[in-house]
Order: C-alpha cells, then structure tokens, then sequence
C-alpha cells in the first residue's frame, strides 16, 4: 500500500518509515488471525492508529499465539512512541504554520479599512499556498464578490472568471454552503465542488474548481463577509489544513479590520474637535478684536470731553442719531431681540433689523455690544 503522510512531515522520512515498520509488524503479527489485514486508511497515521487497535483488540481478547504476545507488546510500545513523536511534529508543524499565517494577515496593519478588504486576498495567494482567492460581502439574504485574485500565471486562463465575479450578486438561498458559513460561523472544506449539493453550481462551473475552502470575516459579532480559496490546476485537492490555515486567517484578518475602522472613527472624531477648536478660535479672535475696538472708542469718547463738541470728530449719539434711532438703540442696551424692540415699539421686525443696521453703521460699531457700550457711555457723561 501506498500511504499519504498526512501530518507526518515529509521531511521526517525516518519517522515515516518507523511508522510504515510498525504497521508492516502489526501486520505480520495478525496474519493468522485476520488472514492479510487490511487497516483501511490510505493515510499513515490513521493506517498507524488502526494497526493500534487492532493488536490490542488481539493480544487482550486471547486472539494471538503464546508466542506472538511478546512481539506484540513491543510493537504497541513502537507504535505509541511513534504516534507520540508524530503528535509533536504535527504541533510543530501547526505552530510554525500559524506564525506564517498571523505575518501574512499582519501584512495588512495600517491600511484602510477599504483597503484591507480589497488586499486580502492578495496576501492569500501571494503568502499562503493557495493560488486564487475571493472576498465577498454579506448583507442580509445577499452574498456580493468584492475583489477575485489570482496568481499571475493564471490571469487571462479558463480559471479567470474575474468578468463573472465583477458583475455578479447572488442569493444565500442558492448557495446552501455559504449559508450554513454565515449561519454557524465555522469554515468549511469543499474536497468534491461538483458532487457537494449544498455549492452554487454556477459559480463551480465558471470557476472551474474541483475543491475550495471558505471562511466566514466577522467584524463586530456577526459576519459580514466570506473569503474563499482554492489551488486550480494543482495534483490533490484541498486538505483539513488548508481549510484551519485560511480560517486562521480570517481571524486575524478580522482583527486587523476591526482596528482599522476604529483608527478611521478616531481620526474622524480628531478632524471634528480640530474643527470646532478653530472656529471656536476664530470667534474669540474676533471678541478680542470687537473689545479692541471698543476700548479704543471708550479712550477716544474719554479724550474728547475736554474738547469742544462741535469741533470733535467723536460722535455723539444724540446729534448722529434720530429719536426713533435713540429709540432702538435705548432698548438694544436693555439686551431686547430685535422682536421684543418690534412689539414694545408697535413696528415690524423687519424694521427694527433696519433701524439696527442704520445705528451700528452711524457709529462705527461693529457689534450691537459695541453700541450699547458707546450709550452706556455717554448715558454716564450725560448724568
């Protein structure tokens, strides 16, 4: 038999030929006892495991010559010592592989939230072993590509379904898979596309895959979004591996997404203070200014009481001003609206806006504060 060394890695050839020894003795051993055993898995280690439990299935029912018992004890030993060195490789294995999806995702910090969407799966391709891949988002009953990749070498190819993608909005209702990812938020493993009735068959049969993985994108508890990946064209399908790989990472993908959006909110709410402290600013450069003026028209009104007053360019209010004027301008000092000085005089609001305009102009006063200042002033001098 031939075996898949699934979580064995190739690399470690003698523990892959430990593990096919063990089996090969395992086999030897029952051979009077189940004739040629056969331990059913095309698999190393799930072969391994069955070889397990079929000798000790032998050796604690009696099944096994008197004879034989001492092999068989030795060759358990064998073979949990090996499935305990394959238990490290394979945590190894994963933990380096996890370090290489979490910089892959990692790669995103710093962009837009936009942006770390649309580059997702870019990074997909170009750093994890997978040769296309898409983003969708998920709205309601609704499931819409939002950017397909493809490694360069297949751009243009049968596998190109980029025109397909980019016009297209598809129910949940028709794709039964993508539904339950969005329903149960797990990732999902697809190893026969065209066989597996809960796929879009549309989609399979533009794509052009023959198995895929997928994973839902949650921000904020819920999903809104699916990222599906696949290597078209390659020997073998698609593994439980590469099924945790992509799941990993959308869940950093997640994480990265979720801050770049609270970035963005917090530049947001900083351009919004930065805006309300300048106009706050402004207006207290321009009080600073009113009052510069209307210390300098205090200081000249001040100067002029020693001057002869049909000589003095200081204006007094009762000469500038006629008495409906006067009027306007006594009640502007009290603090009045312009809507209150309309109802104690009987006249129309609108003129009363007129009156005001007229007083401020005939004095030189840039605000209504600055003309009740200049009444204010000379109501004292006139006592």
């Amino acid at each position: 038999m031939s075996w898949t060394t699934t979580s064995i890695d190739p690399d470690h050839a003698d523990l892959v030929q430990q593990a096919v020894d063990c089996i090969a003795l395992a086999g030897k051993l029952l051979v009077d006892h189940d004739g040629h055993p056969d331990f059913g898995s095309p698999i190393l280690t799930e072969s391994l495991a069955a070889a397990r439990g079929r000798l000790a299935e032998a050796l604690t029912g009696g099944q096994l010559a008197e004879t034989d018992i001492g092999d068989a004890c030795r060759v358990l030993v064998d073979i949990e010592r090996v499935q305990e060195q394959v238990a490290r490789t394979t945590a190894i294995r994963r933990i380096a592989e996890l370090g290489e999806v979490h910089d892959a995702a990692v790669t995103l910090r710093g962009l837009a939230p936009q942006q770390v969407i649309e580059a997702a799966p870019e990074v997909v391709c170009t750093q994890l072993p997978f040769a296309r891949s898409m983003i969708s988002a998920v709205s309601g009953s609704l499931w819409q590509p939002r950017r397909l990749y493809l490694q360069p070498d297949l751009d243009g190819s049968p596998l190109d379904f980029s025109d397909y993608v980019d016009a297209s909005v598809w129910s949940l209702a028709d794709a039964p898979l993508e539904t339950e990812l969005v329903r149960r938020r797990v990732p999902a493993l697809v190893a026969a596309a065209a066989a597996d009735g809960r796929t879009h068959k549309e989609i399979i049969s533009r794509s052009r895959t023959s198995s895929y993985v997928a994973a839902p994108v949650m921000s904020a508890g819920k999903v809104i979004g699916l990222l599906h990946a696949d290597r078209p064209g390659s020997e073998g399908g698609l593994d439980p591996d590469d099924r945790d790989r992509l799941d990993a990472f959308t869940t950093i993908l997640a994480i990265v997404y979720e801050q770049a959006v609270l970035k963005h909110r917090i530049q947001l709410q900083r351009a919004r203070v930065e805006e309300s402290f300048d106009a706050t600013q402004t207006m207290l450069d321009r009080i600073s200014k009113a009052d510069a003026i209307l210390s300098h028209q205090a200081a000249a009104t001040a100067d002029s009481s020693t001057d002869d007053p049909g000589e003095s360019r200081v204006l007094e209010i009762n000469s500038v001003l006629t008495v409906r004027e006067r009027e306007i301008l006594s009640h502007l000092a009290t603090g009045a609206t312009n809507n209150q000085i309309a109802q104690a005089l009987v006249i129309s609001e609108g003129t009363v806006k007129s009156h005001v305009k007229t007083v401020l102009k005939k004095l030189h006063a840039p605000t209504r504060a600055a003309a009740t200042a200049l009444y204010s002033s000379q109501t004292r001098r006139a006592r």
